[in-house]
C-alpha cells in the first residue's frame, strides 16, 4: 500500500504502509487556520504549513477525496476533523506532533456524524469562540509566557480602512492608547502609549525585525505600513524571552506581520471614499505558485485634506513580497516596502484657538502669521526590505537569518511655531558673519529648515535545536545605524534663505551619528512535566553611539564623544497548562534602554545613565466553548528614568531636555475577555488599570492613563454579513510631570490635567461571493470613527515658544468611510 506523510511543510513519499515518524513536541496549542475546501491531497499540506503538525495518510485513500474548509483559531487535531467531514477519513491516533489519518471503520454519513461529535467533546472554543475570535479586536493564545493580544487578518479586514496606519489597528489592545488627531490613518499619530510607556519605550518590529528612529526609537506611523499590507499584528505587553530582540524590548513589543502571498493567481482592486475629501485606491497582483515562488505586489495612493483645518496630506505606498521554496524544507523570503508622504504638519493648539475658530482648528490661511499652513510642509520618505532564508538543516536542527536595511527620512520647513497666530511673535534679524546685527525685518516670518535621515543595515539569526525534553534558541541580532541631521535658521517670507545668526551662522545642529547595536542570546525551552514550559535564558546588549556635531543642537558648539552601554539581561518564563482549556504565566526580566540621542545636545553626557528595568508579572488564560478569559497583572520598577523636561532656549524657545530621575514603579491589572452569544454574535472587552510613578513621590509619568478599556459587540454570519461596534475608553492623565527652574534644576510636578473620554467606531460590510466568472468576491463596507462625535481635548501637545501658553489635541471628528473591494478572479 502506497502512503504519503507530511512533514512541517513538506510532502514526503513513502513506499509502504503508514509512515510514523518521531517528534518532540505534543500537540500544538491553537492556532489560526485558512484553508478553503479543495482535493485532501493539497488541503493537508496546507495544514501542515499552517499548523507545523506531521501527517500520515495513505495516498489511495487522498486521492478523490475533497475536504471541507476550515477557518479560525484552534487545535491542529480539532481542525484536521473539520477538515475531514464528508471524506470517509477520520483521525485515527497521534504521536506526539503527528496525525494519523485513516479510513473510518463505519459509514460515510456515521463517519460525519462521529466527526461532529468529537468536534462537540473537544475544545469547543475551537469552533464556536475561534469562529468569533476571528472578528475579536484580539485573540490570547493558551501558551503565552506574557500578557498577548493577537490581532487577526480578519478583524484588520473587517474593521479598518485599508489606508489606515499602524495605529489605527492596535487601538482597541489592553493598556494601548493611540491619538491620532487628523483623522483615522491619517498624518502621523502623536500618541502611541502602552502601559504608560511612550513610543520610543517599547519595542517595535516588522516580520521580526526591529526598527526605530536613530534619535529615541520613536517611529512616525504615517510613513510606515498601511493595514492592507499586514496580515497579522501582535502585541506583547512585556519584555519577552531571551529571544526577543529589539533596543526597548523592557517596555513590550508591538509586532506587525506582511501579508502571506496567496496560493492563487489573481487580482483585487480596492478603494476608500470619505470624509475630509479621502479618497484612496489601490491595486493587489498576486501571482500565485510559480516556479518563481507565490509573489504580491501591492500598491495604494491615499490623498484627504484631513479632518484638521488646512491639513492636506498625499501618500503613497507600494509592497512587494515573494516566498520562493529552494528546497523541501527550505524557504526564501524577498520583500521591500516603500512609502512616501507629504503634509502640512500642525503642532496643536491653544484652548482659546479652539473656542475661536473650531475643535477642528489646526493652521490658518493667513501668510502673515506663523500659522500659515504654506510655511509648515513636510515629506516623510522610508523603505524596509529584507531576505529571509528559513531551512530544516536536519530532523532536529531549524536556521533562520535575515539580512536587512532600512531607510528613513523626514524634510521639512516649518515657522518657529506653527501654532502661533499672534503678529508680535514675527521678526527675523540678520546678523553677519562676525556676529554683528544686520537689519531686522519685524513682519517677516521666521523658521527653520531641517533635514534628518538614517539607514540601517543589520542581521537577525537564529538556530533552533529541538530534542525530547528541552529545546535550545541560539542566536544574533547586529545592526548599524547612520544618522544624519540638519537644521538652520530660515526667512519664510524671503523664500526660505538661510538667516545667520549671532554665531554668524545660520546652522543651528548639524549632526552625524553612527549607531551599533549587538544582541547575542540563548534560551532553552524546558519541559520537565506534561504541560509544563520553563523558558530560562540570557541576552547580551551591546550599545555604541559615535556622536559628531559639528554644532551642537543645545549648547551650539562642536562636540565630538562616543559612548559604549552594556548589559545582562537574564529572564525565566513558565507557562503551565492546567487544564486543556486552562493555563498559567509567570515571567521575571530584566531590561535595558541606552540613552537617547538628546541627552548628547545638553553637552554633559557623563551625568546620564541608561534606564533598566525588573519586570514581574503573572497571568492566566482560560477558553472554553463560550468564553475567552485572561487576566494578568504586572509590577515594573524602572530606574534611571530618563524624563523630558521644558526648559526655556534663547534661540529655540521652550524646547525639551532630558533628564535621569529617581526611577518609577509601574504596575498594574489587565482583563480581557470574550463572550459568544450565539447566532453569529459574540461580545468582547477588556479593562485595564495602570499606575506609572516617579519612585518616593505621588508625581504621575506623563501621558499615562488610569485606566484604559474596549468594549463592542461582534457579528458575522456564513453569507458573508458582518458588524461590529466598538467603544474605547481613555482615563484621565498628566500633560507634563517636570519642568526645569531657572537654575536648570529639575523639579518634578504634575501640569495640565486631561479628562477621561469614550469614543466608538461602527463597522459594516458584506463579502458577497461567486459573484460570476469573472469576479471572486465583491466586499462594499462602511466604517464609521468615532460615531458619537466626541470631540474632547485628549491630550497635551506642549507650549508655545512665545508666551508659553499651553497646546491640546482633541479627538477627531466623526468620520464616514465607504470601503469597495473587488477580487478577480
Amino acid at each position: 500500500m502506497r502512503s504519503f506523510t507530511l512533514r512541517l511543510s513538506s510532502l514526503s513519499l513513502c513506499l509502504s504502509g503508514v509512515s510514523f515518524l518521531s517528534a518532540s513536541h505534543a500537540l500544538a496549542a491553537p492556532v489560526p487556520f485558512a484553508i478553503p475546501a479543495g482535493p485532501l491531497s493539497q488541503t493537508v499540506v496546507t495544514f501542515s504549513r499552517q499548523s507545523g503538525q506531521q501527517v500520515a495518510l495513505d495516498s489511495a485513500l487522498a486521492a478523490k477525496a475533497t475536504s471541507a474548509p476550515v477557518y479560525g483559531t484552534m487545535e491542529p487535531e480539532a481542525a484536521m476533523n473539520h477538515l475531514l467531514q464528508g471524506t470517509g477519513l477520520n483521525v485515527a491516533a497521534h504521536q506526539k506532533n503527528m496525525l494519523i489519518l485513516q479510513k473510518a471503520p463505519v459509514s460515510k454519513a456515521a463517519a460525519h456524524t462521529s466527526a461532529l461529535k468529537k468536534e462537540k467533546n473537544t475544545d469547543e472554543h475551537i469552533t464556536v469562540l475561534g469562529r468569533a475570535m476571528r472578528l475579536s479586536p484580539a485573540v490570547v493564545p493558551l501558551d503565552i509566557t506574557e500578557p498577548t493580544s493577537r490581532i487577526q487578518s480578519n478583524f484588520i479586514n473587517n474593521n479598518i480602512i485599508p489606508l489606515a496606519s499602524v495605529d489605527d489597528i492596535i487601538k482597541f489592545q489592553p493598556s494601548i492608547w493611540t491619538q491620532n488627531p487628523n483623522g483615522p490613518g491619517m498624518g502621523k499619530a502623536e500618541t502611541m502609549s502602552l502601559r504608560g510607556f511612550q513610543d520610543g519605550q517599547y519595542n517595535m518590529t516588522y516580520d521580526g525585525i526591529p526598527f526605530g528612529d536613530a534619535s529615541d526609537l520613536h517611529h512616525t506611523t504615517s510613513s510606515l505600513f498601511i493595514s492592507h499590507f499586514l496580515g497579522e499584528a501582535q502585541i506583547d505587553r512585556g519584555p519577552g524571552t531571551a529571544s526577543t530582540i529589539g533596543n526597548a524590548t523592557f517596555g513590550g513589543t508591538v509586532g506587525f506581520r506582511s501579508k502571506t502571498p496567496p496560493s492563487k493567481a489573481g487580482a483585487q482592486l480596492y478603494g476608500t471614499y470619505g470624509s475630509f475629501n479621502t479618497r484612496a485606491g489601490g491595486l493587489e497582483l498576486d501571482s500565485g505558485q510559480t516556479r518563481f515562488g507565490k509573489a504580491v505586489l501591492d500598491m495604494q495612493h491615499e490623498e484627504t485634506d484631513g479632518y484638521l483645518t488646512n491639513s492636506y496630506e498625499k501618500r503613497s505606498n507600494i509592497l512587494f513580497k515573494d516566498e520562493i521554496k529552494l528546497a523541501e524544507d527550505t524557504t526564501l523570503t524577498v520583500q521591500t516596502t516603500y512609502n512616501k508622504e507629504w503634509q502640512y504638519t500642525t503642532q496643536g493648539a491653544t484652548l482659546a484657538e479652539y473656542a475661536t475658530y473650531g475643535k477642528n482648528y489646526g493652521l490658518c490661511n493667513d501668510r502673515a502669521r506663523q500659522c500659515y499652513y504654506g510655511y509648515n510642509p513636510s515629506t516623510y520618505t522610508s523603505d524596509f526590505s529584507y531576505i529571509a532564508l528559513k531551512t530544516r538543516l536536519n530532523d532536529w536542527l531549524t536556521l533562520q537569518n535575515s539580512v536587512y536595511t532600512t531607510g528613513f527620512e523626514h524634510e521639512y520647513t516649518e515657522s518657529t511655531d506653527a501654532s502661533q497666530r499672534s503678529l508680535s511673535a514675527n521678526g527675523v534679524t540678520f546678523y553677519s558673519t562676525a556676529g554683528k546685527k544686520i537689519a531686522t525685518y519685524t513682519d517677516d516670518i521666521p523658521g527653520k529648515y531641517a533635514d534628518a535621515h538614517f539607514r540601517n543595515y543589520g542581521d537577525t539569526l537564529n538556530l533552533t535545536a529541538k530534542t525530547h525534553y528541552v529545546d535550545v534558541q541560539l542566536g544574533m541580532w547586529a545592526d548599524v545605524q547612520k544618522d544624519r541631521r540638519i537644521s538652520y535658521a530660515v526667512d519664510l517670507s524671503k523664500g526660505s534663505i538661510p538667516v545667520p545668526g549671532k554665531t554668524g551662522s545660520p546652522y543651528s545642529y548639524n549632526i552625524s551619528d553612527t549607531n551599533t547595536t549587538l544582541q547575542p542570546y540563548l534560551e532553552l525551552d524546558v519541559h520537565p512535566l506534561p504541560g509544563m514550559t520553563i523558558k530560562p535564558g540570557v541576552k547580551w546588549s551591546y550599545f555604541h553611539r559615535d556622536y559628531d556635531a559639528a554644532l551642537n543642537k543645545s549648547t551650539k558648539q562642536p562636540l565630538n564623544a562616543t559612548q559604549t552601554f552594556t548589559s545582562w539581561q537574564p529572564s525565566i518564563a513558565i507557562n503551565q497548562r492546567i487544564m486543556k482549556q486552562w493555563s498559567a504565566y509567570g515571567q521575571i526580566a530584566r531590561g535595558f534602554l541606552a540613552p537617547p540621542i538628546s541627552v548628547f545636545q545638553v553637552g554633559d553626557i557623563g551625568n546620564v545613565k541608561p534606564e533598566t528595568t525588573m519586570n514581574y508579572q503573572v497571568g492566566t488564560v482560560y477558553r472554553d466553548k463560550k468564553w475567552m478569559l485572561a487576566a494578568d497583572a504586572y509590577y515594573i520598577n524602572f530606574s534611571n528614568y530618563i524624563a523630558a523636561a521644558q526648559i526655556n532656549d534663547p534661540i529655540q524657545g521652550v524646547t525639551s531636555t532630558y533628564v535621569n530621575s529617581s526611577g518609577a514603579i509601574y504596575k498594574g491589572l489587565e482583563l480581557e475577555a470574550q463572550y459568544v452569544i450565539g447566532y453569529g454574535l459574540s461580545v468582547y472587552g477588556n479593562y485595564s488599570v495602570n499606575s506609572a510613578r516617579y519612585k518616593h513621590t505621588q508625581v504621575h509619568v506623563a501621558a499615562s492613563p488610569n485606566m484604559l478599556a474596549s468594549f463592542g459587540l461582534l457579528y458575522e454570519n456564513d453569507r458573508g454579513a458582518y458588524l461590529s461596534l466598538i467603544g474605547k475608553y481613555v482615563g484621565k492623565h498628566w500633560g507634563l510631570d517636570s519642568v526645569t527652574n531657572s537654575s536648570g534644576n529639575t523639579q518634578f510636578a504634575n501640569q495640565y490635567k486631561i479628562g477621561s473620554n469614550v469614543t466608538a467606531d461602527l463597522a459594516m460590510g458584506w463579502r458577497i461571493r461567486n459573484v460570476g466568472s469573472v469576479f471572486r468576491e465583491i466586499t462594499p463596507s462602511l466604517k464609521i470613527g468615532n460615531l458619537f462625535n466626541n470631540r474632547s481635548v485628549s491630550n497635551f501637545a506642549g507650549n508655545q515658544s512665545v508666551g508659553d501658553a499651553p497646546l491640546y489635541w482633541r479627538n477627531p471628528g466623526r468620520s464616514v468611510f465607504f470601503n469597495l473591494a473587488v477580487t478577480i478572479p
